[in-house]
């Protein structure tokens, strides 16, 4: 027989266990990158790296429970670019991450991202060639459609606000 002591233990258990994602419809149905969206994906550990190729792009966190069998599915977890005004690229960006886990300093954001779930994350990535168009429009445009969690900013003004005051 399940006591109110084993509810509330267990409530609190699911509670921190859990996590929220968003989607903002109205968003989501008027989202146009300008360009065909054509990812890739591999699994953030070091043998993955070698799948990124070394140009500038698109990339995006995913966390996935591929073990599970379930149908193909994941949460966006954090957005970024690399190569926008720099000489950076995807795999370049990619071994940045890898570092950043193992020296276990950066945003904390990321770092708990990377901490959290290091066996069930994806570095999703397309390539972006030069002149297609402005990787961070593009950028800005999928965080303010998506609203994935560990990205803290390249909210548009009226999003930002209004996210980080959510719970």
């Amino acid at each position: 027989m399940t006591t109110a002591f084993d509810l509330i233990k267990k409530t609190k258990q699911i509670k921190a266990d859990s996590y929220e994602f968003h989607l903002h419809m109205p968003t989501w149905r008027k989202f146009d990158p300008g360009i065909a969206l054509k990812w890739q994906r591999t699994k953030f550990n070091v043998s993955g790296k070698e799948d990124v190729p070394e140009v500038r792009g698109l990339y995006v966190f995913t966390l996935e429970a591929e073990k599970l069998g379930l149908p193909t599915h994941g949460y966006i977890l954090y957005v970024g670019i690399t190569g926008n005004k720099s000489k950076a690229n995807l795999r370049k960006r990619f071994g940045q991450y890898l570092l950043e886990a193992k020296k276990q300093n950066g945003r904390p954001l990321v770092m708990y991202m990377l901490n959290e779930w290091p066996d069930d994350l994806f570095f999703n990535f397309m390539a972006v060639p030069d002149g297609a168009i402005d990787l961070a429009k593009i950028e800005r445009s999928f965080i303010n459609t998506v609203l994935p969690p560990i990205n803290a900013s390249d909210f548009d003004g009226d999003i930002g606000p209004a996210k980080k005051a959510a719970f």
